[in-house]
């Protein structure tokens, strides 16, 4: 019992890597602009079909995609904000709710028009391959996933912290017109932060298709998903998406071994109910409260 309680913890901690990952574009795009993008696991979708069409057109190995979804979904995500979110920055709440849940209907539909509601799997050479260590199993999939999503979670930390952008950036979240007054364009910051928000968040998606089939229905999901990662390690704050992406990992993988999945998700919601009661600034009490 306590070897499956321990690889529960470990495929856990594996899963809770990329979660952390998508979700640290939510935060990020929330600690920027207030704005809670409804869209944000669409944005991912979108990112698991690029690499799955990539691999079935060109042959290309799933990883070897992650340039291209990027790639892709910074230009998305930048003229999203541009030509969509950027008018309802500022606004009550309720209009940037409305606009990013029109989107993810709009986006939603129109790939499953394109696509149609069949999943897809993307199945490679290596893709059923374990690392056997002690009597536990760890897929070499989701051991790569995680230590790219950890790489990325670090490296975007830095950029915040560390590069003239990135101070911009903490700058335009801190005060947005005092920003404006020492020469930041501030659109553009915003639109930077929007696609690099979405960037991450397709890369996460191309690392998904790895090892869950595709769909276009599969966005909603994540986002609720991201929007719990965060609330627990709290809104806005990047290194809190790491801190509630591992736990939100283990509460689920362990509770779906000691009950059911059904258990699971409602043990998650649970958990987001009593954070929102009595810490509404996460974990770290480091996160932004409305």
């Amino acid at each position: 019992m306590s070897m499956l309680i321990i690889q529960s913890l470990i495929n856990g901690i594996l899963m809770g890597g990329i979660y952390a990952l998508y979700s640290a574009g939510f935060s990020l795009i929330f600690g920027v602009m207030g704005v809670v993008n409804i869209a944000h696991g669409d944005l991912l979708m979108l990112g698991a079909f690029i690499t799955f069409w990539m691999f079935i057109g060109l042959g290309l190995d799933p990883f070897l995609t992650l340039p291209f979804s990027v790639a892709g979904l910074f230009v998305l995500g930048y003229l999203m904000q541009r030509l969509a979110i950027n008018r309802v920055v500022g606004a009550p709440p309720i209009m940037s709710y409305i606009l990013t849940f029109g989107m993810h209907l709009m986006i939603s539909n129109l790939a499953l028009v394109a696509w149609t509601a069949d999943p897809r799997a993307v199945t490679t050479a290596y893709s059923g391959a374990n690392l056997a260590f002690l009597g536990l199993t760890l897929p070499w999939i989701k051991l790569i996933t995680f230590l790219i999503s950890l790489g990325v979670i670090g490296l975007l930390y830095w950029l915040l912290n560390h590069s003239q952008t990135g101070r911009a950036i903490q700058a335009t979240a801190q005060d947005r017109e005092m920003a404006r007054l020492t020469g930041i364009k501030v659109d553009r910051i915003y639109a930077l932060t929007f696609g690099l928000g979405a960037a991450i968040t397709g890369l996460a998606g191309s690392m998904v298709v790895a090892f869950q089939d595709v769909e276009p229905g599969m966005g909603l999901p994540y986002t609720i998903i991201a929007f719990c990662v965060v609330v627990l390690g709290g809104m806005g704050y990047i290194p809190g998406a790491l801190i509630g992406g591992l736990i939100l990992g283990i509460v689920g993988s362990v509770s779906t071994m000691l009950f059911t999945s059904g258990w699971s998700i409602a043990i998650t919601f649970f958990l987001l109910y009593l954070m929102l009661l009595f810490r509404p600034a996460g974990i770290t009490g480091k996160g932004i409260v409305e």
